[in-house]
């Protein structure tokens, strides 16, 4: 088979043009440092990028969003630690309540200073984010959280909170509600004394049996003639005994005892368990101490009410400790998450590279040949022109 010269010339001269196309191709992927510069150079490594790069995007979303409820978590832990540091310092100041040498004055400094921690919890209840929104308004868009009021305080705020998602089918709560903080507080069985009392008894020891279950609560506690009764809701006697002071006596599981002497008709309610708001404890306590008279019987009503109010700080105080375990939770599993992503994103995008970064070693090695490749189809083509039987003449 015989092949003209001009069939020859333009064969090298494809081969040329396609060399040029190649070094041109392997030029633009080393300065670019990518081996796709177009879909079309591997269609199914570049849908396959396209894949990965919205996995990354979805990691990105959820990088962000463990970002603003970790942003709020923190926020919600450092209020709760202030919160947790002024019930310390409001039960300090009960317990310099109860001392026995307490005069009237002293009483209305300690319940100008219990005032003084109450606007501190609003302070605190009223937190906001970075954006100005109220950390304890649940979902609710408010810069404020709680106002008081003549009644108490008021929640304005909802009691849902934001779910955001962190991850596949997971998701976390950015924060607890100010209903949940402030206003769910457990409250344990508690006495209070008549306002009538004349006597100079008060509190000095209640428990309840973790198996009973009084029935008929508030039960009330009267002493007449050298005698107590305990009678449920509806006015039956429910148990009854010659009164000692300091002795105690129970009653369906509630052990009751009373300190000094009760005037003839004094009277004591006992109220059920439930739940009381941290506003309500502190005001009890402050209006307890500021309606001291320093009298005996003034001194027996405040005794009584500080019994009270100290355990109900206690259990806010452990209220708080609890949520901020919650919260503490809350940021080590977002901490988790976290990592999680970062090691997928790590593997995402190593197998992100291998598809499209280009090896630079082995596209210089490439570009080599191709120029060399270039080359002898050059010198071929001029050999080829120069060929002529004159010359032979």
């Amino acid at each position: 088979m015989r092949i003209s010269t001009q069939a020859f010339q333009t064969r090298t001269l494809e081969m040329i043009q396609q060399k040029t196309a190649e070094i041109a191709k392997t030029q633009a992927q080393i300065a670019s440092g990518e081996r796709l510069t177009r879909a079309g150079d591997d269609p199914a490594a570049a849908a396959r990028g396209v894949a990965l790069d919205s996995a990354l995007e979805q990691i990105a979303r959820y990088q962000s969003s463990i970002g603003q409820v970790r942003e709020r978590l923190i926020g919600e832990e450092a209020a709760l630690d202030e919160l947790t540091g002024v019930l310390n310092t409001v039960r300090e100041l009960t317990i310099q309540g109860g001392g026995a040498a307490m005069d009237a004055s002293t009483a209305q400094s300690l319940a100008e200073q219990l005032r003084a921690q109450i606007d501190a919890v609003y302070g605190i209840a009223n937190r906001q984010d970075a954006d100005g929104n109220a950390l304890f308004a649940g979902t609710r868009q408010t810069g404020q959280a709680f106002a008081a009021s003549g009644s108490g305080a008021s929640y304005l705020g909802d009691a849902q909170t934001r779910s955001i998602r962190i991850g596949p089918n997971q998701s976390l709560a950015d924060g607890h509600t100010g209903g949940e903080v402030f206003m769910a507080v457990p409250a344990a069985m508690a006495v209070t004394a008549a306002a009538g009392n004349t006597g100079t008894a008060s509190l000095g020891q209640l428990a309840v049996d973790t198996a009973a279950s009084p029935a008929g609560l508030p039960w009330s506690v009267r002493f007449e003639a050298g005698n107590w009764t305990v009678a449920d809701e509806g006015g039956n006697t429910l148990g009854s005994g010659v009164y000692t002071p300091g002795e105690s006596f129970t009653v369906d599981g509630v052990t009751l005892g009373f300190d000094d002497q009760p005037a003839d008709g004094d009277s004591f309610a006992v109220l059920p368990g439930g739940q009381q708001d941290v506003f309500a404890t502190l005001d009890q306590i402050a209006g307890a101490l500021a309606a001291f008279d320093g009298s005996s019987a003034s001194r027996a009503q405040l005794t009584t009410a500080l019994y009270r109010g100290l355990d109900n700080v206690e259990s806010a105080t452990k209220h708080v400790i609890d949520l901020r375990a919650s919260v503490g939770n809350g940021l080590q599993t977002l901490d988790r998450a976290e990592d999680s992503h970062e090691g997928v994103a790590v593997e995402l995008m190593g197998t992100l590279s291998d598809l499209r970064d280009v090896d630079i070693a082995e596209a210089a090695s490439r570009l080599s040949l191709q120029i060399t490749a270039l080359e002898a189809a050059q010198q071929t083509l001029v050999r080829m022109q120069g060929l002529s039987l004159f010359r032979l003449l």
